[in-house]
């Protein structure tokens, strides 16, 4: 165990890391998925930001060994939707003054990423963190289960979900 200056045992870690190493390698992950649930990027900056605070004050409950990027896209998630049931509550709609980002290298299949972002948009909370946890972040089954605190027959089951509606909305479109 590290220690701090003062001899203390150093607790501004998690699984090891300092708290500047941990966003370092695990914010691209975090962030991604919180765009992804949000399609908001001034939403997803705050929820990834809330998502880090969060995990070093609840720094105590990460048991070492397990994988600690699967405990912070847990919380990444809980965070998306404590935000989503507070929006519910203010009963508040965003205005949409997102300009669209247009890639250059992506010019050519620009509408057919949109038909996709737009179908994944339309699943529901749980199917979309599914899906996204094993399509973006390559969670196995058996992790994503573990951020949904859910069976990993369920997590299948949402994700098997998650590929018909999919199929269904973008059947002849792509």
């Amino acid at each position: 165990m590290k220690l701090h200056r003062s001899g203390e045992p150093d607790n501004r870690r998690v699984g090891g890391l300092a708290f500047d190493a941990l966003v370092e390698e695990h914010w691209e992950a975090v962030y991604r998925l919180v765009y992804h649930l949000s399609s908001n990027v001034h939403d997803a900056q705050d929820l990834a930001q809330e998502t880090f605070l969060k995990a070093m004050a609840a720094r105590a409950s990460f048991k070492p060994g397990t994988n600690l990027r699967a405990w912070l896209l847990r919380i990444a998630s809980n965070t998306f939707l404590d935000l989503r049931r507070r929006k519910k509550t203010a009963r508040a709609t965003p205005m949409e003054l997102e300009p669209p980002v247009e890639h250059p290298d992506a010019a050519a299949g620009n509408e057919t990423m949109q038909l996709v972002a737009s179908a994944i948009r339309q699943l529901d909370d749980t199917q979309r963190t599914v899906f996204l946890l094993r399509t973006q972040e390559d969670l196995s089954f058996r992790e994503i289960a573990d951020v949904l605190k859910t069976s990993e027959e369920t997590a299948r089951w949402h994700m098997m979900q998650a590929r018909r509606k999919l199929m269904k909305q973008l059947d002849g479109k792509v």
